[in-house]
């Protein structure tokens, strides 16, 4: 029960500083540091009315879709999105079953969002390089590293299920897998 309890908060705290160094530095850090490096002064939302209200809709979007992916990693893959507690069962369900990657797509969002709340076209720049970072973690490490741990669950997996862009193929009421 003790040792539970204790792999319960190592795991809260581990997700506590990844989420501080991790996503905090892509989604925060880079961007105000590109916008300060960047001398051309633009409005907020590109000074179109409801532009910049968008973006701030469109960056909790994303925001709401990490959170939940982190919830059903923690409730049911018995893990995190960490390396250092990665989930012991393979994710499958909810939106694991349209798309391989949704916490990618959650800080793809939200830096759209960014681009339209400030209005800054560096931001755009920094959006592909990040997409293109992400895709090379992606498919040389997260991917071989969890074949190996999954196995042929896992080649299943990745032949039902598409990485990048969504697949709603909805059949005999269950989505894809």
């Amino acid at each position: 029960m003790l040792k539970h309890f204790f792999r319960i908060i190592i795991q809260l705290i581990d997700g506590a500083l990844y989420g501080f160094i991790g996503p905090f530095c892509v989604l925060y850090i880079i961007p105000q540091f590109l916008m300060k490096l960047v001398k051309i002064k633009t409005e907020d939302g590109f000074g179109i009315p409801g532009v910049e209200t968008v973006g701030i809709i469109i960056m909790w979007l994303g925001t709401a879709l990490a959170i939940w992916c982190a919830v059903l990693m923690f409730l049911f893959g018995k893990g995190t999105f960490l390396v250092t507690s990665a989930p012991k069962k393979l994710m499958t369900r909810n939106i694991f079953c349209i798309i391989r990657n949704p916490m990618m797509w959650a800080l793809y969002i939200i830096v759209f969002g960014e681009i339209l709340t400030f209005g800054h076209f560096i931001l755009l720049i920094w959006l592909i390089a990040m997409v293109r970072i992400i895709y090379l973690i992606v498919h040389n490490y997260e991917e071989p590293q969890l074949e190996r741990r999954f196995g042929e669950s896992w080649k299943e997996y990745c032949q039902k299920v598409p990485p990048w862009i969504p697949r709603f193929n909805f059949q005999k009421g269950k989505p894809n897998v």
